[in-house]
């Protein structure tokens, strides 16, 4: 095995299929390997040697350690959660999910085994029992990432980050959309501070980090790819972060076109960028130290195309970083504010990826998707999707088909809530801003129940809260909250 920075020989490791996870053990430099070839293997890096290689009934996608390296846990494609004894290769299965497992983690702190699935269900296991699951909260959507640390698992929820206390497993502490509307790909944790990283699928990193003073807290987003030539951005979904434990701030992202870059989140600079692989970045790790870097190249299970180059997992030695490295020019990595972060009105999305309650864009009007069906076309064609979306603003049903390996347009979507201050005779509000001023330009809604709402509170001398959605360059009240007399 080599372990120069630049090398690009992989650990031989024959992979049937996507590898969906990489995790160095939290005591060694043993490394896990979850793949949909339904084989869960343990990978010896000091001794260059495949110690286990256990095969599942089913397709792993996600596994964890738990705070050694002789027990390790799986999510499946069947549904089942899994306990592996990685001396034995003996697997208890410890319950299930009523669809696919998707994602799985595990609180040192706490005990606790975190998983989530198709089900939209968010489930918590105490692995000192033998019992199911513990506790269990169902979501408005699937989850599409997680990360674990300490007390706290952030998940990615469509475009939405959500944080939650395992000690009150009710309600998020956090909720915000980071990326401004666009779809997350993947979300971390920081490993010493409260705050996480994520990742969208058009390209943007978002980095948010709460400090004990709040002057000193650090929130920004900015692309991992410069400006084509022609001005439009390079759009790549980022699948993996992972944050270094030598270098503090320091984290790597890999995206869908095989890079893997190292950043310093604090200097905004760009530390290193290894040499393109030949797959898909789908998973990275740091070993315990941070010495060692795992990169795993590999298709991934959201493509939809032709399997061309077996994964891989490559090894690369960085606690060398070179510290005085480029920094990240605007120019090139477009650093964006609140206020023009979501300044485009969409952005692409690969169709097999656009979900139930997402959005889309058909017939250039901005919708909601109720209902997603997919059909094959045989052995070397795509899958095609068939969107049913309801338009946002009119309320009128949409409908198109798109091979799953397309791109489609995904509009920006925001909700911000305003105090209603007044209403004029010709039906416009007047709406007041968090910077004080106020909002005249829209008008009340033509929801009939809304606008009843709306009026009959404001006639009773009520203090009422509009929420106004906005998308592709339109506005409408959506939504009402009636917080008390005035």
């Amino acid at each position: 095995m080599n372990t120069n920075n630049n090398s690009q020989l992989p650990l031989e490791i024959p992979i049937g299929d996507a590898i969906s996870r990489i995790q160095f053990s939290p005591n060694s430099n043993n490394l896990l390997i979850s793949s949909w070839d339904s084989n869960l293997r343990l990978y010896d890096v000091d001794a260059s040697v495949l110690r286990v290689e256990v095969p599942s009934e089913a397709a792993l996608l996600d596994c964890c350690f738990t705070d050694d390296d002789s027990v390790a846990y799986a999510a499946a494609s069947d549904g089942f959660i899994r306990r592996y004894d990685m001396h034995s290769g003996v697997i208890d299965p410890m319950g299930s999910h009523d669809d696919m497992a998707t994602c799985i983690g595990y609180s040192d702190e706490t005990c606790l085994l975190v998983t989530s699935g198709f089900d939209k269900k968010l489930l918590s296991w105490d692995i000192r029992t033998k019992k199911s699951f513990s506790l269990s909260m169902t979501l408005d959507a699937e989850i599409d990432s997680m990360s674990l640390n300490g007390f706290k698992v952030t998940i990615g929820i469509g475009a939405s980050a959500q944080v939650y206390d395992l000690r009150k497993f009710d309600k998020p502490n956090l909720s915000m959309e980071p990326c401004n509307g666009a779809q997350l790909r993947c979300v971390s944790s920081l490993p010493c501070a409260e705050g996480f990283a994520v990742g969208s699928v058009d390209g943007r990193v978002a980095l948010q980090v709460s400090c004990s003073s709040n002057l000193n807290d650090i929130g920004y987003t900015f692309r991992c790819h410069p400006k084509l030539k022609d001005g439009q951005h390079h759009l790549a979904s980022v699948n993996d972060i992972a944050f270094s434990p030598l270098v503090p701030g320091a984290f790597v992202t890999g995206d869908d076109e095989g890079y893997a870059t190292i950043w310093d989140a604090r200097s905004r600079k760009r530390l290193l960028e290894f040499p393109r692989y030949s797959n898909s970045v789908a998973s990275l790790s740091y070993n315990l130290l941070g010495q060692l870097l795992a990169v795993a190249s590999s298709y991934t299970y959201q493509e939809a195309k032709e399997i061309v180059k077996p994964p891989q997992v490559f090894i690369h030695k960085v606690d060398n970083i070179d510290l005085g490295s480029k920094n990240m020019s605007d120019e090139e990595h477009h650093f964006e504010s609140k206020a023009d972060a979501g300044a485009s009105k969409t952005y692409p999305q690969q169709a097999g990826t656009i979900r139930k309650n997402g959005h889309i864009v058909i017939k250039n009007r901005p919708c909601k998707v109720v209902e997603v069906s997919t059909s094959k076309t045989g052995k070397h064609g795509h899958a095609k999707c068939h969107f049913v979306g309801i338009d946002i603003f009119t309320g009128k049903k949409l409908e198109d088909i798109v091979p799953s390996s397309h791109n489609c347009d995904v509009p920006h979507v925001n909700r911000t809530d305003y105090q209603l201050i007044d209403i004029s005779e010709d039906g416009f509000v007047s709406l007041l801003t968090e910077s004080g001023g106020t909002k005249d330009d829209l008008k009340l809604p033509t929801d009939e129940a809304l606008l009843s709402q709306i009026k009959d509170g404001f006639g009773e001398g009520k203090d009422l809260i509009v929420s106004v959605m906005s998308a592709m360059g339109e506005e409408q009240i959506c939504g009402l909250k009636d917080i008390g007399p005035k």
